[in-house]
Formats: C-alpha cells, structure tokens, sequence
C-alpha cells in the first residue's frame, strides 16, 4: 500500500524549523558568553600582572605621578572589569534564555514526531489486519484452498 503523510507532517517541518533556528541561536549565545568569559580574564590577568608590576616598583620607591597613573590605570581597569562582570552576567541569563527556548522547541519537535509516529505504526497496523482479512477471505471463497486440494484433472 502506498503511504500517505501524515496530516501533522506540515506542522512537523515547521517545528524542526523553529529548533534549529533556536538552536543556532543558542550556539550563538554560547560563543557570545564563552568570547566574554575569555576577555573578563584577560582584564583580570592584566590587572593582576599590573598590580605585581605596581607593587614591585612601590617597594623600590616611586615618585607620586608614578603612583597616581598607577592608581588612575589600576581604578580604569578595575571599572572594566565590573562591566566586563555585568556583561558576562547579561550573556548568562541570556543563554539561559536561549536554552530553555530551545528546549521548548526540541520538546515540541520531539512531541510531533512521537504522534506521527504512532500514526504511522497505527497506519502499519491496519493496513496489516486489511490484507490478512482480504487473505482470510480469499481462501474462504475457494474451497480448493480450504480443503488443500490442488486443481488436478481426474483424467
């Protein structure tokens, strides 16, 4: 017999659509968040390296220009580092976002595809017990069949 769609098939495309969009979106949010991650701790690495370099020129002695730039430089870096901190806090809760959106849609995707699934095994099913009740019928109607025998002329 010849399959045919299933009615929720359209609706299935369009989910699929919708989780992979999601989940480029989600991919995008992670490398967003990851790039993040990476620049806040090379503000941090820099700020440490500085404030080493800072220190070790403070023990020797420095002139109070020397340690006002320092100081300036040390408070730029330090106000960087908190929006890099708030930027990384931004790009989490939007990843959080993108996950759950994506989830919602997978969980969707992964619904659709359970009904048609069962449609067609139900599909399947009946198509079976049609052709086992046209068989069942078929040998009903010949006799020859029912009885075994075989057309052989009594010759």
């Amino acid at each position: 017999m010849i399959a045919h769609a299933h009615p929720l098939q359209a609706a299935m495309r369009v989910a699929q659509s919708h989780e992979h969009k999601a989940a480029k979106a989600l991919a995008e949010s992670q490398q967003r968040f990851v790039e993040q991650q990476n620049r806040l701790q090379q503000l941090l690495t820099f700020r440490s390296t500085y404030m080493d370099l800072f220190q070790t020129e403070g023990r020797t002695g420095i002139s109070a220009r020397r340690f006002q730039d320092y100081a300036v430089f040390l408070n730029n870096l330090d106000q960087g580092i908190t929006q890099s901190q708030r930027q990384l806090e931004r790009l989490q809760q939007e990843l959080w976002r993108q996950q759950q959106a994506w989830r919602q849609t997978h969980a969707k995707t992964k619904a659709l595809e359970e009904v048609i699934e069962r449609g067609r095994k139900e599909q399947l099913r009946r198509e079976d017990y049609r052709e086992q009740k046209d068989s069942d019928e078929r040998n009903l109607r010949q006799p020859s069949a029912r009885l075994g025998l075989t057309d052989v002329d009594d010759a």
